[in-house]
């Protein structure tokens, strides 16, 4: 529940405002000015303030400047019964959350609350989503969620760290966080110590650059090698090595590097004798090398050895719970980096985020995040500024044949809104909280007008 502050001359209008917000079980102190206003924020900060525009000395936009500077987390909701063309754009312009044209009804102040309340939420679990350090710095961060599935990861990870000799081998579509995953591995292995963490794309190179790459050669082993040249393999002694995308190494270096595995020795190419070393291999790959090594594509004896430990990496559609968690995680971080303020979605936006199916995963996720901040000139993230597609008939509209107009049939706006409630109720599989999400209004809205449905269907048929 929220703890409001009501700032308004009105005697009446506090008085009812605040009954009703209490009725729903919210804490409320209202005050006639706002400079009282700002004194009771002093004392102690609010989730949400009602404040007016027009107030005994210092009017309301000055009060919420002074808000917005000295309380940022703090939601305001303007309210006015004069000047709204001109005083609703300043306001929203200023930081206010909504701007309410008087007189209203208290049936939009309570949806008003809920949806502000989630943007809190969500910016609160933000704040201490689990994560894991993996440098120096503050953003070499494994950024998790707090979905069950990216906890059992984390503790995967913590596991793998005690054993610093063990093989790991992560799965999973690429945007994930794979490498992320290798580092947290590398980095709570080696806390203390400053060992090697080296990378190399399996799926960049052709087969003789990689060989070299890996196992580095010596002098005149081929036309151009005209010095000696250390391997990746020498050089992360004591370290990780990380090998991206597996799955696209030659069969022939799989060989070479299922020996190095077994005996931890290797030979440069032209080289003639043997190189010990004690490297910690972890790979990667949004293949599934089970499968790869049934049908062929994977040596099977290498699949085995480098499964000693594997961790799957669920996509982010799977784990729903995490997307708007992430997204204001991703918020608050470009806000540092770029110097904004932007405080979270509109319930639009968050409906949006939450329906897409995020292809590109958390890597396409935060790319958004970081596109809406640069581009956006208001405190809430819109729908407008995130450019998702979900409108699968455009996709099939943009093919050679053009599509035919529909036949347009008219119906009553009620009939259609009643129409839209129950296919969306049908698309969420009757989940009413995300039902009222994708429809961009409060669940007690959606219990009201599907009670309204119930109504009109049981008139139908004579109940």
């Amino acid at each position: 529940m929220a703890d409001i502050l009501i700032v308004d001359d009105e005697r009446n209008l506090r008085t009812s405002l605040r009954l009703a917000l209490e009725e729903h079980g919210h804490s409320v102190e209202g005050v006639e000015s706002g400079e009282a206003g700002l004194a009771a924020l002093a004392q102690h900060s609010r989730d949400l303030v009602f404040l007016d525009v027009r107030l005994p000395g210092r009017n309301g936009m000055d009060i919420l400047r002074e808000i917005r500077h000295h309380h940022a987390e703090t939601i305001v909701i303007m309210m006015s019964a004069y000047d709204a063309d001109t005083a609703a754009p300043n306001a929203l312009e200023t930081g206010a959350y909504y701007f309410l044209n008087k007189p209203f009804e208290l049936r939009k102040v309570l949806e008003l609350v809920e949806q502000a309340m989630v943007n809190i939420d969500i910016s609160r679990k933000a704040q201490t989503v689990r994560q894991i350090r993996v440098g120096n710095r503050d953003s070499d961060r494994f950024i998790l969620g707090n979905s069950r599935s990216m906890n059992q990861v984390a503790d995967i990870i913590a596991k793998v760290a005690n054993s610093p000799t063990s093989t790991v081998l992560i799965q999973g579509e690429s945007g994930t966080g794979k490498e992320l995953v290798a580092k947290a591995v590398h980095f709570l292995s080696f806390p203390e110590e400053r060992k090697p963490f080296l990378t190399i794309n399996c799926a960049g190179l052709p087969e003789t650059l990689l060989e070299s790459e890996l196992f580095g050669y010596e002098k005149g082993a081929f036309t151009d090698a005209r010095e000696s040249k250390r391997g990746l393999l020498e050089i992360a002694d004591g370290g990780t090595l990380f090998l991206d995308e597996i799955g696209e190494m030659p069969l022939g270096l799989q060989a070479r590097l299922l020996r190095v595995l077994e005996t931890k020795s290797f030979r440069k190419v032209g080289g003639t004798r043997d190189i010990e070393v004690d490297v910690r291999i972890v790979a990667a790959t949004n293949r599934d090398l089970k499968r790869e090594a049934q049908d062929g594509r994977f040596r099977d004896d290498l699949y085995f050895r480098l499964n000693v430990v594997l961790v799957q990496v669920p996509p982010l559609r799977e784990r729903a719970e995490d997307v708007l968690v992430l997204a204001s995680y991703f918020v608050q971080q470009f806000n540092r980096e770029l110097k904004r303020s932007v405080r979270g979605f509109t319930p639009q936006a968050r409906a949006l985020l939450e329906a897409y199916a995020w292809p590109g995963n958390v890597r396409e996720l935060k790319n958004v995040i970081e596109r809406a901040i640069l581009l956006q000139s208001t405190d809430l993230i819109l729908a407008s500024h995130l450019p998702l597609d979900l409108d699968e008939e455009s996709t099939a509209s943009s093919s050679s044949t053009p599509a035919q107009p529909p036949k347009f049939s008219p119906r009553p706006l009620r009939v259609m809104e009643l129409e839209h409630i129950a296919l969306t109720l049908e698309w969420c599989e009757g989940n009413k909280s995300r039902a009222a999400k994708l429809l961009g209004i409060s669940r007690q809205t959606l219990r009201e007008k599907l009670k309204k449905m119930e109504a009109a269907d049981s008139a139908a048929s004579g109940g």
